[in-house]
């Protein structure tokens, strides 16, 4: 390799550039193949529908389960700091 210039250096230097080339392909082809069926990857939280859609359940344990897991797959937002204010007027019940 010293007969065509170049040296041990730049020789392991071009293996490091090789391989973190082929570190940034896989990933780039990771990326591409996450965007192209985004169906596979998106878990968000419950809808509307969703909720309305257990009413059409008969079997009631089967719809508390499943009521239950929407409720913890919902997303809890905490504020922390700042200042909340909240009026509230009228009457509110409660029936067991």
């Amino acid at each position: 390799m010293l007969a065509l210039g170049i040296t041990q250096g730049d020789y392991l230097m071009d293996n490091i550039s090789k391989g973190i080339f082929a570190i940034i392909a896989v990933a780039l082809c990771a990326i591409a193949f996450k965007l192209y069926s985004p169906g596979w990857s998106f878990v968000g939280a419950p809808t509307f529908g969703d909720f309305m859609a257990l009413r059409d359940i008969k079997d009631p344990e089967q719809r508390k389960e499943k009521h239950m897991r929407f409720m913890k797959s919902i997303p809890l937002v905490r504020v922390q700091g700042g200042k909340i204010d909240a009026d509230v007027s009228g009457n509110v019940s409660i029936d067991n």
